[in-house]
Order: structure tokens, then C-alpha cells, then sequence
């Protein structure tokens, strides 16, 4: 994959850009050096790198320069031009107006100009950003680096100049190396899933660290300790609620206070049992005395007797007569004188009967005193007690039990955390063994970008230059880039700005020549390429890029006038791609005023 064309729906403000497929510079040509309200780090020779960027799908950010001046910019439609393989050619459309919604159309020739092809016409149009994405990879399909989107991939093929602080680690990475440590890996031809997966155990392992000192700050013995304490004090406790359950479901009120109950028993209700029986014995004495009022007449008649003696012709002596009405009127006296008894034993019957009904009201309300009584005796209270303790040892059962399972949840966690740092360590030791052998093999990738590297690092510095991978302290891959003596002594070269970022160079331009022939993008861009370099060692680097221009590899590097007027063999015409200048908006890559 190579850059072809970028342009826009505004020729007049953007000029297009045409690269060709080797060696091109984005010249800054200062005409008015004596001007000093001129600036030549104001042409957009680093702007070039952001809209590259813009156009690989970078999201939104509003510190890029086209919305951090969206009033400017929001009239712009951009294009870039992509070669992906012999005849085979995308064009990417994306406007600043509608950056989420990129368009892409495939074609076979070269240098096609797509700004007033209608919407229809796309092979895809406005798409969503995340399928857009989706559709790019694809078609860029750089299959060379296992495991990667084209976007980590281009991100370190178009270096800012705040990318250039460390070989490895970009800016936009910073503090964040599980963000590019395992693409590194993959990169350099070691495993980066393993180091993937390292960071995830790590990740886990701190996550579950952070859980158990949350709940509590028990280690693996404490935790034991503390759950086997817990599970006697249960054991305890729920002995105990069972002795107390037992009592109270056996409980018997007729043995709350034997003293109360006898005394019931065998006075009160013996007392009421007796008048009970006074008050019937009165009643029915009291009935039988008004029956026998009404049952009182002597009903022998002497006259009658003395007609039917007549009727049967049977003399009745005078005698018998007289003796009959005697016995009447004998009769006649004593019932008179027995219902004189008779009424004083009923009023006397009536007045005891009173006597017994309120000496039974009296005996009942005391019965009923003796049962309140009960009710607040001794083993009541001790009955009440049982089951506030029964309430009380549940709430500690609960209180226990609550204990338990968060000790519990501890311990569960406590084994996800050793099975993870089992994870972890299998993982480390692999890394390890991944590391020996891809370090000591002399024909892999490593093995090409270290000579590579090196090769670059002593042509142009005369020095060597070293790169080495290893497992640091905390089990994680490390990457370094050094520059070394003839004795293999580091030198403190590397501690500049000028040849740190030389030693990014240098590795980018390794890795780019050990993926040629493979799906991996054949062109990287430089910003400032000859920046702070001694001139004899900026003919060197330029026979290095010429070099590797040749092989296969596009470069597109940014300069100054200034930067190149000591080189012994010229930027040619051809290898200028686009020149800028101090002398006005035309010298711009935008022509306007600077924002």
C-alpha cells in the first residue's frame, strides 16, 4: 500500500498532491530569511501529517487543527488516493462537515479526480464511521501483523513530531502501555498475545486485589481463620435456638406456678363448685315451695258422697259424715299453718339464694385475679424471655451467617486470584521462553529489523546501534533502542532530542524494508527528517532513503532549505514533491491566512 493523490473540493485554497512511489519531500523553500515576521514552521509541513491521518479515519478530535478552526475548515471535502496493489486503486472521501461519514470508491488508474462525482456514483457512500473502518481494513488488508487493525498500524507510519520522543511508545500511548506493548510485541515478530493476556491477568488480579480490600482486608490465613471462628460461633448459636425453640414449643401454662394452680384448684373451684350446688339445691327448693301453694285444696266433698250413696240405695251413716267434715276442717287448719312455714322457707330460701349468687360473683372475680395473676408469674416472664433471646440469637445467626458468606465471597476471590496469578505466571513463563527464542533466532523479523537497524544507525553515525526486547521486573515486555560504541558500551546519544528522534527514523525505516513483500504499507512519512543533524550525516541519512526508496519503500519526508543547503548531492526535482514557502498564502499547503 502506497499514497497515490491527495486532494480536495477547493484546488484554489489546496493544492493537490501527487506522491510518487519512492522518495518524496514536502520542501519548505525559505525565500525571505531576513523577514523576521515570517515563520517557515508555518507552511503546514507538519499540518500535511495530521490530514494524512485525518484521512486513515482518525476520530474526532477537536484539538486537530481542521475543528479546532472548524469555521474555516467546514467547507472542505478532502480525497486521498490510495494504491493498493498493481491497477488496483481506492479513493477515500471524507469531508470535515460530515467526518463520520467517510465514502470510498475502487478504481484501476491512477490520478483520478472524484470531487464532483455524484454520491450514487461511490462504490460505497456515507458510510457509518464504524463501517467505514470496517470497510477500509479490509480492503487495506494488512494481514503482516497478526491481530491489529490498519489503525495501530498507521499510527506509527505517520509520526508527529511529539511521536518522536521514544522509538516505541507514542504520544497519543502515553502511560498506557498495555495500549501498544503487545502490538510492539507483534510487530517485532515476538508474541503479542501473550503480552496481551499478561496485562489482563493483571488487570484481573489488581481488580480482585481491589475487591477483597474492600470487603476486607484479610489475607488467605486470616481469611481462613476468620471463617472457622465464624462457623463455631454458628455452630454455638444455632444450639442454642434450638434449646430455646424447644422450650418454648413445649411450653405448659399449667405448670407456670403449681403453688397458684393448687390454690385454685382446691379452693376457689372447690368454693364454686360447692355454691354452685347451694344455688341449684335453693332453686329447686324455691320451686317445689310455690308449686305446693297452688296444690293445697282439699278436694273431698261429703254431699256428693252422700248423693251417690243415695243413687245406689246403699245407706251413708250420719257417723261417717261427721267424721269426713271433721277430718276436712282438721285439714284445713294444718295446711294453713303450713303455709305459714311454707312462705317464711321461701323468703328464707330467696335471701340465700342471693347471698350464694354474690358469694359466686366474688369467688369468680377472684378466680379471674388469680389467673391474671398466672399470667404475670415467674415462668411467663421466663416464657417472654425465651423468645426475646430467640429473636436476639437469630439476629446474631443472621449477623453470622452475613459474616460467613462475605468471608466466603474473600475466599472465592482469594482462589480466582490464585487461579489467575497461575494464569498469570504460566503466562509470563511463556513470554519468557517466547522472548529467548525469538531473540536468539538470526533469520526472523527481529533478527532483519535489528540489522536493519543497525545498518542505518552505523552507515549515518558510524556507531551501532542496538535494539533489545526483554521481561522486566513486573513480568512485562520492555523495548529499548540504544546507541553503542565499537566496544558495545552505551552512549548517551540517544539522551538528545536530534538522535533519539534519529533512532525513530532509523527503526521505522528497519521495519518498513523487513515487511517488503508482505501485506504490510510500503510508505512511512517523516516530519523534519534532516532536523538538528550535522550536514555530513544528512548526505548519509539521504543516501539511506534514496536506498530504501529504491527497494520498494515510500517516503515522505518534510524539510527546509536550510536543513539541505550543505548536502553534498542535491534534492532533485523529482524527489520534491511539493514545495512551500515564507513569501506569501500561495507558498502555503493551505492558501489562506494562517489560523
Amino acid at each position: 500500500m502506497k499514497l497515490s493523490k491527495l486532494y480536495s473540493n477547493q484546488d484554489s485554497k489546496f493544492t493537490p498532491i501527487i506522491f510518487n512511489g519512492g522518495l518524496n519531500f514536502i520542501y519548505g523553500d525559505v525565500r525571505l530569511p531576513k523577514d523576521v515576521l515570517r515563520d517557515s514552521h508555518n507552511l503546514g509541513k507538519t499540518t500535511l501529517a495530521a490530514l494524512l491521518d485525518f484521512m486513515f479515519l482518525a476520530k474526532r478530535d477537536n484539538r486537530h487543527f481542521l475543528f479546532a478552526n472548524i469555521d474555516i475548515f467546514k467547507g472542505f471535502v478532502f480525497f486521498l488516493e490510495i494504491k493498493l496493489g498493481e491497477n488496483k486503486y481506492l479513493t477515500i472521501k471524507r469531508s470535515v462537515a460530515e467526518a463520520s461519514s467517510p465514502s470510498f470508491i475502487a478504481h484501476t488508474q491512477p490520478h483520478q479526480n472524484y470531487k464532483d462525482l455524484a454520491d450514487e456514483q461511490w462504490t460505497h457512500s456515507r458510510l457509518s464511521f464504524d463501517r467505514a473502518k470496517t470497510y477500509l481494513d479490509g480492503e487495506l488488508n494488512l494481514t503482516a501483523v497478526k491481530h491489529w487493525k490498519y489503525r495501530k498500524i498507521i499510527n506509527y507510519l505517520i509520526r508527529t513530531q511529539d511521536d518522536f520522543s521514544d522509538v516505541f511508545k507514542l504520544h497519543k500511548y502515553s502511560g498506557q502501555d498495555s495500549q501498544w506493548k503487545p502490538y510492539m510485541a507483534d510487530l517485532l515478530g515476538f508474541d503479542g498475545k501473550l503480552a496481551r493476556q499478561r496485562y489482563e491477568y493483571a488487570q484481573q488480579v489488581n481488580e480482585i486485589k481491589a475487591q477483597i480490600k474492600e470487603r476486607n482486608a484479610f489475607d488467605e490465613k486470616s481469611a481462613s481463620e476468620a471463617l472457622s471462628k465464624v462457623d463455631g460461633r454458628l455452630l454455638l448459636r444455632k444450639n442454642e435456638l434450638v434449646d430455646i425453640q424447644k422450650f418454648v414449643d413445649n411450653f405448659n401454662f399449667h405448670e407456670i406456678d403449681r403453688q397458684s394452680v393448687e390454690q385454685l384448684v382446691s379452693d376457689i373451684d372447690n368454693k364454686i363448685a360447692v355454691l354452685n350446688m347451694k344455688e341449684y339445691s335453693l332453686k329447686n327448693n324455691i320451686r317445689y315451695i310455690e308449686q305446693s301453694f297452688s296444690e293445697d285444696k282439699i278436694k273431698f266433698n261429703p254431699t256428693e258422697v252422700q248423693a251417690l250413696f243415695d243413687e245406689a240405695n246403699v245407706l251413708l251413716p250420719d257417723q261417717i259424715t261427721k267424721d269426713f267434715e271433721q277430718l276436712i276442717a282438721f285439714n284445713k287448719a294444718i295446711t294453713k299453718e303450713r303455709k305459714a312455714y311454707l312462705k317464711q322457707e321461701l323468703k328464707e330460701s330467696k335471701a340465700e339464694l342471693e347471698q350464694v349468687i354474690v358469694q359466686l360473683k366474688h369467688l369468680n372475680e377472684q378466680r379471674e385475679d388469680h389467673l391474671s395473676f398466672l399470667k404475670e408469674s415467674e415462668l411467663v416472664n421466663k416464657f417472654r424471655e425465651s423468645n426475646r433471646q430467640i429473636a436476639e440469637v437469630q439476629t446474631d445467626i443472621f449477623s453470622l451467617e452475613q459474616q460467613k458468606e462475605n468471608i466466603e465471597s474473600i475466599l472465592d476471590l482469594q482462589e480466582q486470584q490464585r487461579a489467575l496469578k497461575l494464569g498469570l505466571d504460566d503466562t509470563e513463563n511463556k513470554m519468557q521462553t517466547n522472548v529467548k527464542h525469538v531473540n536468539e533466532d538470526d533469520v526472523n523479523t527481529f533478527a532483519k529489523i535489528r540489522l536493519y537497524f543497525n545498518e542505518i544507525i552505523s552507515t549515518v553515525l558510524n556507531k551501532r546501534g542496538e535494539l533489545f526486547v526483554f521481561i522486566n521486573n513486573e513480568g512485562n515486555l520492555e523495548f529499548r533502542a540504544e546507541y553503542q560504541d565499537k566496544h558495545g558500551k552505551n552512549t548517551n546519544e540517544s539522551r538528545g532530542s536530534s538522535y533519539r528522534k534519529f533512532l525513530c527514523i532509523a527503526f521505522d525505516l528497519a521495519v518498513a524494508r523487513s515487511y517488503i513483500g508482505q501485506n504490510y504499507p510500503c510508505f512511512i512519512y517523516i516530519d523534519g527528517v534532516f532536523d538538528g543533524l550535522d550536514n555530513r550525516k544528512k548526505d548519509l541519512l539521504l543516501s539511506i532513503l534514496r536506498k530504501y526508496s529504491d527497494i520498494g519503500i515510500q517516503i515522505i519526508a518534510t524539510t527546509i532549505n536550510s536543513e539541505v543547503q550543505g548536502l553534498s548531492s542535491p534534492l532533485t526535482q523529482s524527489e520534491i514533491t511539493l514545495t512551500l514557502h515564507d513569501n506569501g498564502i500561495d507558498g502555503r499547503l493551505f492558501k489562506m491566512p494562517t489560523w
